[in-house]
């Protein structure tokens, strides 16, 4: 399967992502329009490829585990990132680590 499944010389991988959401204020703000994209493509090292795929995913898992292991998380249990103690510094790290979400607001 890993052979046949294989991306050829002439291919390249990638990730992409994008988001769309329509803000509607209840004190007649007017509406925004949020948009958020993310591209990711893989990348070889020493010889050694890594997938768009593992990247986007295998990275921000890492960046939880870590934030765990530095106690800077301190709610327990199973939590979603949306909470800024979580989402600031991960978002921080992907940054840094090359991976990047491009945010755009339209009114």
């Amino acid at each position: 399967m890993e052979q046949r499944m294989a991306y050829g010389h002439n291919e390249q991988d990638m990730v992409l992502l994008h988001h769309e959401v329509e803000v509607e204020y209840p004190d007649g703000r007017p509406t925004e329009k949020h948009q958020a994209t993310l591209l990711e493509f893989g990348k070889t090292e020493n010889g050694r490829p890594t997938t768009a795929m593992a990247l986007t995913v295998g990275v921000p898992a890492a960046i939880g585990a870590l934030l765990l292991l530095q106690n800077k998380v301190q709610r327990k249990g199973v939590i979603r990132p949306l909470e800024p103690e979580i989402y600031i510094p991960a978002l921080e790290i992907l940054e840094a680590s090359g991976i990047k979400l491009i945010e755009r607001v339209e009114t």
